[in-house]
């Protein structure tokens, strides 16, 4: 098998050039047979993975270089679970929005945002479709420089939860606001950036506190600042979403998601660690101390979904507060433009218990 190929894109341009030359996976194992149907009951899932019917080259998009994002897919390959499945090699091109791309066609799958996915669908991108959870767990947390120790010590401080109206934003005013703090005694400011120029932001004292990460906590910690309130949240907010290959080859979705979901349950379990993180660093991604430090947490079982699932009350909770935050259009039904048939077949795939059951899907 041929190694992956981790490719950090800065431009929109080098990214049209890249996609432009290697463009999604078309080979003789297109069906074009059209997406699967909603099954009436858990026993018409079919866990078995027909090879003859799945595309041996993939082309994924994932938007975050952090290795977290990763991992699925290159312990996959490393451990040959890929091959069990009829998948020869899969490019992936790391890009800010990879859903431009998926909905050119010159994506088969893209790990995003799974409201982005869905509010892209609803506005009228009709393939997008979002297939399964990648991340379960939504952690809330702000991080504070030094002698910040009580939620008294925030009054007339300076704090970010990232651009305003953002979720990071809605989310650290709850977290500020379920901790007893008013935000009228300190000044909320917007900022651009993700959550690693967040940190910078505290360490550097252009601000007081932010809305951080679990991965943060010892850079932090290490500079004399500390997590000062946390939550963690049951929330399928990051996940694969497909388009064409739906469609196309809806075997080979059903492939990718048993083979990526059989390196999943690897990477849990804690006595794996070392493994995967070694094989993170061969393949050269950053990983100081801290992001080791961070691995049980970010990939405990419920945070870093371990069996793709979710709960249907999560998602519409998730769904209903987007709407809120217009980040989704009124109205949107996620069942309109999701199909968990591929999910499913995974999980059958690896022996795991069918979530979210289907009975609770197909209305």
């Amino acid at each position: 098998m041929k190694r992956n190929r981790l490719l950090s894109l800065a431009t929109a341009s080098l990214l049209a050039v890249t996609l432009t030359a290697c463009g999604g996976g078309d080979d003789e194992a297109s069906s074009g047979e059209g997406p699967p149907e909603m099954p009436a009951s858990a026993d018409d899932i079919d866990g078995e993975i027909d090879t003859s019917k799945v595309r041996s080259e993939l082309t994924v998009g994932v938007d975050n270089p952090y290795y977290l994002f990763h991992h699925d897919i290159f312990m996959a390959e490393e451990l040959g679970y890929f091959d069990e499945v009829g998948i020869d090699d899969v490019e992936v091109v790391t890009v800010e929005d990879p859903l431009p791309a998926l909905i050119g066609g010159s994506l088969d799958l893209a790990l995003y945002d799974t409201d982005s996915a869905i509010a892209a669908a609803a506005e009228g991108a009709d393939e997008v479709t979002f297939i399964g959870s990648y991340l379960g767990g939504e952690a809330n947390i702000l991080g504070v420089g030094p002698g910040i120790d009580s939620a008294e010590d925030l009054a007339g401080k300076t704090i970010t939860g990232g651009q305003f109206g953002s979720r990071n934003d809605f989310l650290i005013r709850r977290l500020l606001t379920d901790n007893g703090v008013n935000l009228d005694d300190l000044e909320l400011v917007s900022t651009g950036g993700q959550s690693n120029e967040r940190l910078q932001a505290v360490l550097s004292g252009t601000v007081d506190g932010a809305s951080l990460q679990l991965r943060h906590r010892s850079l932090l910690e290490k500079e004399g600042g500390k997590f000062l309130f946390e939550e963690v949240y049951d929330v399928p907010q990051n996940g694969w979403s497909t388009a064409e290959l739906l469609s196309e080859s809806p075997e080979t979705v059903a492939a990718f998601l048993a083979a990526t979901l059989k390196a999943r349950q690897f990477i849990t379990d804690p006595a794996n660690k070392e493994e995967v993180l070694a094989k993170a660093e061969e393949l050269d991604f950053e990983l100081p101390q801290e992001y080791k430090d961070a691995y049980e947490e970010e990939n405990a079982p419920d945070y870093h979904t371990s069996d793709g699932g979710f709960e249907v009350a999560d998602l519409d909770g998730f769904v209903e507060e987007q709407i809120s935050l217009e980040e989704i259009p009124e109205g949107t039904e996620w069942r309109d433009h999701t199909n968990l048939v591929p999910l499913w077949r995974a999980q059958a795939a690896n022996g795991l218990e069918l979530r979210p059951a289907v009975e609770d899907v197909v209305q």
